[in-house]
């Protein structure tokens, strides 16, 4: 299970802006940036400051357990979505654990098991506010990405023609052949995750207003996707290839967008 829904905001999911077939999307866009970080041990190969950064091979990773990653914006902020990646908890069978810091106590608003490592999207259906956020795990693993901030949600769902990232996996050999054509094997390149998606019948203000923000943002930066949080548990650390060209579809003032990308790790 990638995405999480806080027991803050328990089902059925009814958030105020769209429901939770919509995808969800935390982009550097809307995430929070900025802030110190003081994590309660690191090991001496690994860095606290390695999940602020979208560097996925520069992680936090603690010299002993219970530990802390705590994130402290200095001044009260909102979120609806805390996303971690790049981590190794479903190897270790760790449990990762969100809190809030709400000026007088520290508030768990969920907890997650991962089977695997994939990312993880932690969901609530209205924003909080909070001056200090943290991930507190209860066996040693690793962290590349922490990010919280209010996700954009498209104002459309989709379902068909949806390429699953997680069904994408893109496996890359080289192999060797000997003159004769005889197999002596291969050696494995790289795995990654491929997929795209497309969304129609957007309005041209969101696509101007919302969209091309979004689009600017990513360039080179990669960013959560849950493309349909209630139905599917599935999160991607999405690194866009490509935007598709916004077109108006010729129905009032209604548009077509979307990208495809490579996303961060396999299972």
């Amino acid at each position: 299970m990638s995405v999480i829904f806080s027991p803050l905001y328990p089902a059925p999911f009814e958030p105020l802006d769209y429901p939770f077939t919509h995808a969800r999307i935390l982009h550097t866009g809307v995430w929070l940036t900025g802030g110190t970080i003081t994590a309660s041990s690191t090991n001496a190969d690994f860095f606290a400051s390695g999940p602020t950064n979208i560097l996925t091979y520069e992680r936090w990773k603690p010299s002993s357990v219970p530990a802390t990653w705590e994130y402290d914006a200095g001044t009260d902020v909102t979120a609806d979505c805390f996303c971690i990646g790049a981590h190794t908890a479903g190897t270790t069978g760790a449990t990762v654990t969100f809190e809030i810091w709400t000026g007088a106590a520290w508030v768990e608003i969920g907890e997650t098991t991962p089977a695997d490592n994939m990312p993880i999207m932690l969901l609530l259906g209205e924003p909080v506010t909070f001056s200090k956020w943290r991930v507190s795990i209860d066996v040693i693993c690793e962290i590349g990405v922490a990010k919280a901030g209010l996700a954009m949600q498209m104002t459309r769902p989709i379902y068909g023609g949806v390429e699953p990232t997680h069904l994408n996996r893109m496996t890359e050999f080289r192999q060797n052949t000997s003159e004769t054509g005889e197999f002596l094997g291969s050696t494995k390149q790289r795995v990654g995750l491929m997929t795209s998606h497309s969304w129609q019948h957007v309005t041209a203000d969101w696509v101007r207003d919302t969209w091309r923000p979004f689009q600017v943002a990513t360039e080179g930066v990669p960013f959560f996707i849950a493309w349909r949080p209630e139905t599917f548990t599935e999160v991607v650390l999405m690194n866009p290839t490509q935007f598709t060209t916004p077109s108006n579809m010729g129905i009032r003032n209604l548009m077509t967008v979307g990208f495809s990308g490579r996303g961060h790790g396999y299972d």
